[in-house]
């Protein structure tokens, strides 16, 4: 009888170690996981990524490289962005879904922000409540309130495109530069990049500067509207490729395909295709995939209890020459 109970004790005692280390495997604060994959059994998580809209090729492209990372590593994540098309409404739904994400008691956040100083306030709350934020594609204007960033340089990125477009014009000439949405934290840094490359090639001169809000039919409207008090430009730096393709479609109306120089920024289809019939002359690829999906990979490795770093995602630039290498 005396074995049969000392039998029982250990029986029992077995089966609680097993039990614990089945529940609190993942919450290693150390993130000891064998190589860069999470462990599996996250599927009671929930990441919330939110978007600046799921129109455009690139932020789709970035939904897709979210939602493949989640599927990859047992998470759950629900992609969201603003339905608005008012100017300025983006900030304010972008509020609205951190606070509905909140409510929901969701896992983690990622966010690529349309004002990277208005959501700051919405972003506090997330931090008061503990949940991890990862800036994606656009930082956040106060740097400390996010975990990590995973996305490009994008001043880097303007700057080696309109440095591009310098050297195709051989160092003189004169240039329009689109800016994306007013107050948008990549125009700004992309303008920035632009600039400064310009201001390098005292031949070059900008004629004008306008905003096309990232949109392909506003960029040909506007690019239509400069060419008819500057007739002689000789270049287009555009802050995304959609506003490129409407420079392009602005330039062809105008009978000045092939002698006006456009480029772009974010490698979509279209504007690859375009530099191949040599409508466009350079872009620079942006990886949108890869910004979504790295994005859920920092997520699930912080809630892991990973110590995670800013992911710098790479943006080759493309031309004529490398034009058959990016496209799929």
């Amino acid at each position: 009888m005396k074995k049969m109970k000392v039998l029982s004790l250990l029986l029992a005692c077995a089966f609680v170690i097993t039990s614990c280390a089945g529940n609190g495997g993942s919450s290693s604060s150390n993130g000891s996981s064998s190589g860069n994959t999470p462990a599996q059994g996250g599927e009671d998580h929930e990441i919330t990524f939110i978007l600046k809209n799921l129109t455009t090729p690139f932020f789709l492209a970035m939904k897709e490289g979210a939602e493949a990372a989640g599927k990859e590593l047992g998470v759950n994540v629900k992609v969201q962005a603003p339905t608005s098309t008012e100017e300025g409404a983006g900030n304010e739904e972008q509020t609205q879904l951190i606070e509905q994400a909140i409510a929901n008691k969701v896992s983690a956040v990622c966010i690529a922000p349309t004002d990277s100083n208005g959501i700051i306030p919405a972003v506090k709350k997330l931090v008061d409540q503990n949940i991890p934020v990862i800036a994606s594609n656009t930082k956040i204007a106060d740097d400390t309130l996010a975990n990590c960033f995973v996305g490009l340089e994008n001043y880097t990125q303007g700057k080696l495109v309109a440095t591009e477009l310098c050297e195709g014009l051989g160092g003189k000439g004169k240039m329009f530069i689109i800016e994306g949405t007013a107050g948008a934290q990549t125009s700004i840094d992309r303008v920035d990049g632009a600039t400064a490359a310009i201001s390098e090639y005292p031949d070059i001169e900008i004629v004008a500067q306008q905003s096309a809000s990232y949109k392909r039919a506003s960029a040909m409207d506007v690019v239509q509207n400069l060419l008819q008090s500057n007739p002689d430009v000789n270049a287009i730096y555009c802050a995304n490729d959609e506003m490129a393709l409407g420079a392009v479609e602005a330039v062809d109306a105008a009978g000045k395909t092939g002698t006006i120089l456009i480029g772009g920024a974010d490698g979509n289809a279209d504007a690859l295709k375009a530099i191949v019939d040599g409508k466009m002359y350079t872009t620079a690829e942006a990886n949108a995939y890869d910004q979504g999906y790295y994005s859920v990979v920092a997520a699930v490795d912080i809630l892991q209890g990973k110590t995670v770093e800013d992911k710098m995602i790479e943006s080759p630039l493309i031309t004529k020459e490398n034009v058959t290498e990016f496209q799929k």
